[in-house]
């Protein structure tokens, strides 16, 4: 005689309202994280190297970049509400957090990792990029330049991020006008580059201070072209000489004939506010090794006066 035995499979646990929520806020944290938390590692794993690799293209994509990344921690809690439990069930809660937690480190440190080395983002806290770069952006910019990669060198006319050899703790934004081993020249606010004049053409432009046009002051709005760079500058008035008026190069520069050049292995910066800028006309030639980073495009903009400045949100530097 056959005896049938009915047997009993266990049943996958499903999660409670309060893991879902849990899940959705750590996916708001880190995406990948909350999928971890609900027992789908290998979801969980996909999201993590989406986030590593939108996250390392930022300096590249331009705002549309944050966009996705914004975008990205939301598609991904919303995921992780509605998420089906893992065939063997989720874990038990210990474990859940345990492994969400881990997640959540290695998203962490990955986007670290990447701030160091490839994607970063920098306030600019004066006026001395004015009228192309205003007080009050925050730059998205490319690391990668700087060490410890340095993939490639970097070219005249790009916006830079440095520690200043005055002041190597606070970093400044400047551009880059020359190069090592080029000679330079500042004079009666025409920059000489290597025996000639940069070219420049005026504009109707009024100059700004803080985004506000100050009509009628003695200045002028001019594009610079170098590099096949183009790029406006301000300036007007009383502006500092290279070399100055006692022929004097600034620190680290040589004297050669009627210009300054600059050493190797460093770098000459000015302000496009060139009659307020404090630059290497006063601190010198800024050594490579302690470029930061180079300037990307404006991904976030505020002042006090206008508050968020929307029109700037995603404007490509040159």
């Amino acid at each position: 005689m056959t005896v049938e035995a009915a047997v009993t499979l266990p049943q996958p646990r499903l999660p409670f309202l309060g893991r879902r929520v849990a899940a959705a806020f750590l996916s708001l944290l880190c995406p990948g994280a909350g999928h971890v938390f609900m027992g789908r590692w290998r979801s969980g794993a996909g999201w993590v190297l989406s986030l590593v690799a939108i996250a390392s293209s930022l300096p590249f994509v331009g705002f549309v970049g944050v966009v996705m990344l914004l975008s990205m921690a939301v598609v991904a809690a919303v995921d992780a509400v509605r998420l089906a439990p893992a065939r063997q069930g989720v874990p038990s809660l210990g474990r859940a957090v345990a492994m969400g937690a881990v997640a959540w480190l290695v998203g962490i440190l990955a986007l670290s990792l990447l701030r160091a080395c490839v994607v970063s983002n920098w306030h600019v806290p004066s006026g001395s990029m004015e009228p192309s770069i205003l007080s009050g952006d925050v730059l998205m910019a490319d690391g990668s330049v700087g060490p410890p990669l340095q993939r490639r060198p970097v070219r005249r006319g790009e916006v830079l991020v440095f520690s200043a050899p005055h002041a190597a703790n606070a970093p400044f934004i400047t551009r880059v006008v020359a190069l090592a081993g080029d000679t330079v020249r500042v004079e009666k606010g025409t920059l000489w580059l290597n025996g000639s004049p940069v070219p420049r053409r005026s504009t109707a432009e009024p100059c700004t201070a803080g985004a506000v046009p100050l009509p009628g002051a003695d200045c002028a709005v001019s594009e610079e072209l170098l590099d096949g760079v183009a790029y406006r500058i301000q300036g007007g008035g009383e502006e500092p000489s290279t070399p100055d008026a006692e022929g004097m190069c600034p620190p680290l520069l040589v004297r050669a004939g009627a210009d300054c050049k600059v050493p190797s292995g460093h770098l000459f910066v000015l302000g496009d506010s060139r009659a307020n800028s404090h630059d290497s006309r006063s601190y010198g030639a800024v050594p490579e090794s302690n470029v930061l980073a180079v300037g990307s495009y404006v991904y976030f903009s505020w002042s006090t006066e206008a508050g968020v400045r929307t029109e700037r949100l995603g404007l490509w530097l040159r």
